[in-house]
């Protein structure tokens, strides 16, 4: 197995009403062939139309729009036409929390039922910090359809049962579209303002996103880019409605441009400057990048609204909604040769943004630095890890039943000494690793499975007091051991 570890971003930067940022420092002919690879990753997959924009340091250095808005009208796309951006929401989300908390307005580490009353014990315990940064046990919520009232937000957390606490707080990490739900009710209780307006005071306002919004119905006033997805004759047809569920606001939904993200992404390089003005508070940024956690099954890390890749150069955040798929890299450690841009290193940025459903927003941000001024360095990934053999009592530790109950329900049986893994209706065999990481956060016990389509997929598992594990990681999710069931006794 080799770890792959990937941490994407979508760049697409032009010039903004309010204030501006000019794309400078680059020949006009810079980012030919970056667009001419764009191009044809795009006809490759099919995408109707994307952005991308690429900043460098404390500047935007390019940004443009390529193919359709809209494949019924023929609308181009531009820089600034907005995109429904999914769960890079969280990035913004996790900026309004932590400038509200230096301002007072919010704590981080005490139960989020000190701003949030009428929740359930357990929904009430996690702190602010462990929501942000997928700690707090919660399951997770996929939902993209649902109420289009605001005040479904406050609504929904206190309809909660236990049922929505997953693991004990600060156990494991486990993606979360819920906690980051929850996040943003805190916000907006101790605010007392609405979730949207209180973004936009906090991170929009200040950065000049002037067109970013949560609101459907102020996004559609702009150019906006609607979502596509394939129909029975394979080709893009649009998606009616736009996803929209005004409960889970905080961890997606959010409408944004090229141009507008690429603020955020110079705010984020630039510990909140932009243009030489204190935009966020200090410290924001580094809290944002800061390893809280680490994500066992992929060898990323997560800090507080982003993701950290394994060697911690890269930070950045990708989403998807039906029709959309968007993300957004930052890399610490981007060496600009001599010859161009005054040979120097700094750190880079890039947003992709598309309007296709399923689409892979990478191959685009690849070719973003293509035939241009700019030399990727790789890191290796320290190669194939050593296998093992488990004896039929330590195969024994992991067989059960495990569940996130509104993701994925698994299965891990033993067969002989080894095991295998039942899930969506196949059984993967699974092989057992040596321990190789050993950092605070990485379960000892590593597995990997064989996919049907090639490629492999990390398994881990946390160990309870018992000795047994009670809880699998599995991509960004645990998933919960669930009790067995006593057979009943015949009479």
């Amino acid at each position: 197995m080799r770890r792959l570890l990937s941490v994407t971003v979508a760049l697409n930067v032009a010039l903004l009403a309010g204030p501006r940022v000019a794309a400078q420092s680059a020949p006009p002919d810079a980012f030919a062939g970056a667009a001419a690879a764009i191009r044809s990753e795009m006809a490759k997959a099919g995408i109707p139309g994307a952005a991308v924009a690429v900043v460098v340091g404390d500047r935007v250095v390019w940004a443009q729009g390529f193919g359709l808005a809209n494949v019924e009208t023929g609308t181009p796309v531009t820089a600034d036409t907005l995109f429904q951006i999914g769960s890079v929401t969280k990035s913004v989300t996790a900026a309004a929390v932590l400038a509200a908390a230096r301002d007072g307005v919010v704590a981080l580490d005490r139960p989020v039922s000190t701003d949030v009353s009428g929740l359930v014990p357990c929904v009430g315990q996690p702190t602010l910090r462990q929501l942000l940064s997928h700690t707090a046990g919660l399951i997770d919520e996929p939902a993209e359809f649902g109420p289009q009232g605001e005040d479904g937000l406050a609504a929904y957390p206190r309809t909660w049962t236990s049922e929505y606490c997953l693991l004990a707080p600060g156990r494991a990490f486990s993606y979360s579209n819920s906690g980051f739900a929850l996040a943003g009710l805190a916000l907006q209780e101790a605010a007392k303002t609405p979730f949207a307006d209180a973004v936009r005071t906090r991170v929009l306002a200040p950065l000049g996103m002037t067109r970013t919004t949560f609101r459907p119905t102020e996004a559609m006033t702009w150019p906006l880019a609607v979502g596509h997805r394939r129909g029975m004759d394979g080709t893009f047809e649009v998606v009616r409605p736009l996803a929209n569920d005004a409960r889970l606001w905080p961890a997606g939904t959010l409408y944004s441009s090229a141009n507008e993200m690429a603020r955020f992404v110079l705010a984020l390089m630039n510990d909140g400057r932009v243009e030489g003005r204190q935009v966020l508070p200090a410290g924001v940024a580094a809290a944002m990048s800061s390893t809280v956690a680490r994500v066992p099954a992929t060898g990323q890390a997560y800090g507080q609204g982003l993701f950290l890749s394994g060697d911690d150069l890269r930070v950045g955040h990708g989403g998807a909604m039906t029709g959309y798929a968007a993300e957004f890299d930052i890399e610490d450690w981007r060496r600009i040769p001599g010859g161009g841009m005054r040979g120097r290193e700094q750190p880079i940025g890039i947003v992709v943004m598309t309007n296709a459903d399923g689409a892979n927003p990478r191959p685009l941000l690849r070719a973003a630095l293509t035939g241009t001024p700019y030399e990727l360095i790789t890191i290796g990934d320290g190669g194939p890890l050593p296998e093992r053999v488990l004896t039929e009592r330590e195969a024994d530790r992991f067989v059960g039943r495990y569940a996130n109950p509104r993701r994925f329900t698994v299965e891990v049986v033993r067969e002989g000494a080894s095991l295998v893994l039942k899930r969506f209706g196949r059984t993967f065999p699974m092989r057992a690793f040596q321990p190789v990481d050993t950092r605070p956060g990485i379960p000892p016990d590593q597995f990997v499975v064989d996919l049907p389509n090639g490629g492999a997929e990390a398994i881990t598992f946390g160990i309870g007091p018992d000795g047994r594990a009670d809880y699998l990681h599995m991509n960004v999710w645990a998933l919960a051991r669930v009790a067995s069931t006593p057979s009943p006794r015949r009479r």
